[in-house]
């Protein structure tokens, strides 16, 4: 029998998907839709890492032609063979750059000779390409302080550990690359950007590692001590470049000129070898020591170059500061300004779309065992932290070799643990506390499975785990006694747990491991069940600590119930992400489960009320009338048109009229057919409006006039053909129309689904409104953003989670807490390109009509957290909910922010005017504009901003304001020379410079913190 790898479905899907032989659209996915019954969907509109994993896809079809089955291991694509791969080109000249020669270990000489790659070598094609950026800290001053004989061999395991493909070092001196160059996974795996000599080092610089040959090495240099070492990898589907830039600091007093010309010769470096190759552009890869924070003008250049951050594409919410004095002594020994700083990046441009980042994560952040640094400070390894980073590469000729990766990459950030229930933590926290030095940064925890797969994997991880686990049932543990693993240099100290029936949790890891092989590793010699408790010095008698330990311990018993996959994101806690029960409860009816929470749903006006929608029928056919009396044509969309509308609802609508009745023509005519009083015209708004009212009906009505010479149309018609010729307003208002009709084309081809769409949009919203985060202007999720998530899981759903309302809102619920993003969420196959750019792309839920738009380009970076938090909170409240089936359980989920939950310090923005309509034009520009106070406020990285609700239209606005470490809490201060008074009074100034402001109209920011409140025009008490 042959032994031959079959393929992944992962790797089929990126076959079809790159292959520019094959074509998409012919293709099918079947899929386990629950417990073996088979579905189908067009492959576009299959979502790779989405609701359906990997594991549960079973077959592809062209036609109905079975091209790829999983159980009958057919794979008729196998036999793609990629096309012969052309000559290799010579190298490519750079203006200012001088080749240089590489360097390779000889094992026949045992010395370090120049190499040379031969042309027709065959080289590696890599699925993967993990880059590592560091800089290693040379000790040419304050070296009695650094105590480099120990940072050194450090550093040189720390690297080694990294598994990197290409290496990029800065600040390495000649005794650094001596140490190099002499370790022998070096000298056996590694090219190198200079050797013995040491030519580009002194008396420091950059050097250049790389398990891929090196076809040929380039430098730029600006000084002694700036240089830019490039080098040329040629690997199968191409070639990519890789620079290490160095540079200059604003330590130095001409630093920002001198950085100015080093990134334009990075650019221009970048520009040549794009137009000079005769093919296509080469991938590139810059890694680095920038020496500029985030927001400097070079990060833009950098970007309009078409650069990407890796950093800010894959964690934009986070910090990511690789040059931290508050945490590394060693940067607080050389800081000048003290500032936290990214200083440290890997950019990637990728003419080609095939080299994409997939995951990056921070080196050296921890302190180095054993005694402290000459200053008696913990000894880092340098004073930066590194960067590694993982780049996806996909070959045009084999698309699959490159794109799907066979094996995951195991993180250190997330876990498979079982945690005590938290009525037993007292006895174990307290001696954790005093004996733990990770206190802070773990629970109390049994670990299963650790290191393990990244978060972005956790749904397909939960999946494959809750198969696994279906003949697993509860089981009782105490903690009874306490034992200790030695280390080289302390021990550390644990409590055994003792299982009832014996042997249950070897039998869980076993299936654990059995279900994820690829995260089958653990310390101590193998699977030792164990929750640590301390770590305890060699030198004492550990034996004697224990046994006084036992003889104060009572057994802590508890039952296990579940287990939880957490993850922790940069220096916070972990926490809990997902919780897999170890047996399934048994599900009531649907209508069973239904039935508490329709009765909350009505309860809090959220369920379906035909009267309110007939009302609102009857008042749309009224204004149309109006419209085509005044020779428009009125389409309603939004919630009116989808059926989802509820008490209270205002409805959304565009009016489409000839090119000959303009904007402010078709407004005047409409206030005159309307009831003196009933209606006013917003001009100054984004989409200028119509706000009006027909009886208890309110409406948004926007206009569009039809470009010159085209008539009366169907709405799709006219944007197909003459989209680009309507103004920005009239297309954004279309657009709103053309978006709700894609959305019910989606969700209105199974009744069924439909039905149970609405009522899951009807509860989303109601949940979004109640915690405060149903607001576009605010910078949450608007309704469109909301009915398009509720949409992706309705159109994409099990039957198993169609079953009932509460099940699909609990799926909701499941799918966006855990949701990978930047990946966007997208409804329509022509929209499933869109790509995030940028930190206006942090949580992108895309419109489904063409142009592909992000519907939430107002989340920012604390926002983002909010909704995050929000979705995790909900999830846990819906599974306790559908475990007790009680109406009380299902209102948690629906009740308002509790005092508790406010931020202890806010602004509040209020308007005051002459008359009441004036001050509904001034709250709307507030509304309107407070985003961008928003993200001045976030300039402050330490800040945490939280806008809320105001309590009633036209009334006051909070934006709530936080710290997430109590060190900075002087951000909250309210001075002049305060961040946070600098940022409103740039708000006031563009309030001043409105032009429409209504005369005398005053805009009020207070301060306020408890009984404390002080005005934006004067300091706090």
């Amino acid at each position: 029998m042959s032994h031959e790898r079959f393929t992944t479905s992962r790797e089929v899907y990126h076959r079809i998907r790159w292959d520019s032989r094959i074509d998409a659209r012919e293709f099918v996915v079947g899929y386990d839709a629950h417990r073996g019954a088979m579905e189908e969907m067009p492959f576009e509109a299959f979502v790779p890492d989405g609701e359906i994993p990997w594991h549960r896809v079973w077959y592809f079809k062209r036609g109905t032609q079975v091209v790829w089955d999983r159980k009958a291991r057919i794979d008729l694509l196998g036999n793609a063979r990629p096309a012969v791969e052309a000559g290799q080109p010579p190298p490519v000249a750079v203006p200012g750059f001088t080749p240089w020669p590489a360097w390779k270990f000889d094992a026949h000489s045992g010395a370090w000779a120049q190499a040379s790659l031969e042309p027709g070598s065959s080289l590696p094609a890599t699925a993967a390409l993990t880059v590592v950026t560091f800089n290693v800290l040379f000790d040419l001053y304050d070296a009695e302080l650094l105590a480099t004989e120990r940072r050194t061999p450090a550093a040189l395991a720390l690297l080694r550990g990294t598994n990197a493909d290409v290496i990029a070092l800065q600040e390495v001196t000649p005794s650094f690359l001596r140490a190099l160059l002499a370790e022998p996974w070096v000298r056996e795996h590694c090219w190198l950007s200079d050797g013995p000599g040491a030519q580009t080092v002194t008396p420091y610089g950059q050097v250049l590692l790389s398990r891929v040959p090196l076809a040929s090495v380039w430098q730029r240099v600006f000084s002694r001590d700036k240089r830019v070492i490039t080098a040329e990898l040629r690997v199968a589907g191409g070639t990519l470049w890789v620079a290490t830039p160095h540079l200059t600091s604003d330590r130095d007093a001409s630093g920002a000129s001198a950085r100015a010309i080093q990134v334009e010769a990075l650019l221009e470096w970048a520009r040549v070898l794009g137009s000079s190759n005769e093919t296509e552009a080469p991938d590139l890869v810059v890694a680095g020591d920038f020496n500029f924070g985030d927001g400097a003008p070079e990060a833009e250049s950098f970007a309009r170059a078409g650069f990407v951050d890796v950093w800010s594409s894959l964690r934009p919410s986070e910090a990511g500061e690789t040059f931290n004095p508050r945490l590394n002594t060693l940067a607080a020994l050389n800081t000048v300004s003290g500032r936290l700083q990214r200083l440290d990046r890997v950019l990637v441009a990728s003419p080609s779309g095939r080299l994409a980042p997939e995951s990056v994560e921070l080196l050296a952040e921890a302190p180095l065992e054993g005694p402290p640094a000459p200053t008696g400070q913990p000894l880092f390894v340098s004073d930066h932290f590194g960067l590694r980073c993982v780049l996806r590469r996909e070959s045009a000729e084999s698309p699959v070799g490159l794109a799907a990766r066979t094996v995951t990459e195991l993180v250190h950030h997330t876990a498979l643990v079982l945690i005590p229930p938290e009525d037993v933590w007292g006895p174990i926290q307290a001696l954790r506390k005093e004996h733990d030095a990770k206190f802070q940064r773990w629970m109390p925890h049994l670990t299963l499975l650790y290191p393990f797969v990244p978060e972005e994997d956790f749904e397909t991880a939960e999946a494959i785990l809750a198969d696994a686990l279906q003949g697993v049932v509860p089981f009782e543990v105490t903690l009874s006694s306490f034992e200790h693993f030695e280390h080289r240099a302390n021990a550390t100290a644990w409590l055994r747990p003792d299982e009832q029936p014996p042997g249950a949790l070897a039998a869980l890891h076993a299936k654990l491991v059995a279900a994820l092989p690829e995260c089958a590793s653990s310390a101590h010699g193998g699977f030792t069940p164990h929750l640590s408790v301390g770590q305890l010095p060699r030198s004492s008698d550990i034996p004697r600590t224990l046994a006084d330990w036992q003889r104060g311990w009572r057994p802590l018993k508890f039952r296990v119930g579940e287990l939880c996959l957490i993850r922790r994101k940069g220096d916070t806690p972990f926490e809990v992400i997902r919780r897999i029960p170890l047996a399934q409860p048994v599900r009531a009816a649907p209508e069973q489960e239904d039935t508490p929470l329709r009765e909350v749903l009505a309860s809090i006006g959220a369920a379906e009320a035909c009267e309110g929608h007939a009302a609102r029928t009857a008042a749309v056919e009224q204004l149309r009338a109006h419209c085509e009396r005044i020779g428009a044509t009125l389409l309603p969309y939004g919630s009116y048109l989808l059926g989802t509308d509820g008490a209270g609802s205002d409805v959304d609508a565009v009016a489409i009229g000839p090119a000959s009745l303009s904007r402010d023509d078709f407004a005047r005519a409409l206030l005159q057919e309307l009831a003196p009083g009933t209606a006013r015209y917003v001009a100054d708004a984004a989409i200028p409006l119509v706000k009006l009212s027909l009886g208890d009906v309110s409406f948004d009505l926007a206009y569009a006039s039809r470009p010159e010479g085209v008539p009366l149309e169907e709405p799709r018609t006219l944007l197909e053909r003459h989209g680009s010729e309507l103004d920005p307003p009239g297309l954004r208002a279309v657009l709103g129309w053309a978006d709700t009709s894609s959305l019910m084309d989606a969700v209105a081809r199974d009744r069924g689904r439909a039905e149970r769409f609405r009522t899951l949009l009807r509860a989303v919203k109601a949940w979004a409104r109640a915690r405060g985060i149903y607001s576009h202007a605010l910078g949450y999720l608007g309704g469109l953003s909301w009915t398009l998530l509720a949409a992706w899981v309705c159109t994409r759903a099990t039957p198993d989670a169609l079953r009932s309302d509460a099940s699909l809102l609990a799926h909701f619920f499941g799918t966006f807490a855990s949701w990978p993003w930047p990946q966007p969420v997208t409804l329509t196959p022509e929209t499933a390109r869109y790509r995030p750019e940028g930190k206006r792309d942090l949580l992108p839920v895309i419109a489904p009509a063409l142009p592909a738009r992000n519907t939430a380009r107002n989340v920012s970076r604390s926002t983002s957290r909010v909704l995050r938090e929000e979705l995790l909170r909900a999830r846990e409240l819906v599974a306790h909910a559908r475990a007790s089936g009680t109406a009380s359980a299902w209102s948690a989920l629906f009740q308002p922010l509790a005092a508790s939950e406010l931020p202890p310090v806010a602004l509040r923005l209020s308007a005051e005017a002459a008359s009441a309509e004036e001050r509904e034009i001034v709250a709307g520009w507030i509304l309107g504009h407070v985003t961008a106070l928003v993200y001045r406020l976030e300039g402050d990285r330490r800040l945490s901003v939280r806008p809320l609700q105001p309590s009633q239209a036209g009334g006051a606005l909070l934006i709530g304001l936080a710290v997430r470490d109590a060190r900075d809490a002087a951000a909250l201060t309210w001075q002049p020379s305060s961040p946070l008074f600098a940022a409103v009074e740039a708000f006031r100034a563009s309030f001043q410079e409105w032009t429409h402001r209504p005369a005398g109209a005053v805009l009020q920011v207070e301060w306020v913190r408890g009984n404390d409140s002080a005005r934006s025009d004067t300091p706090a008490p």
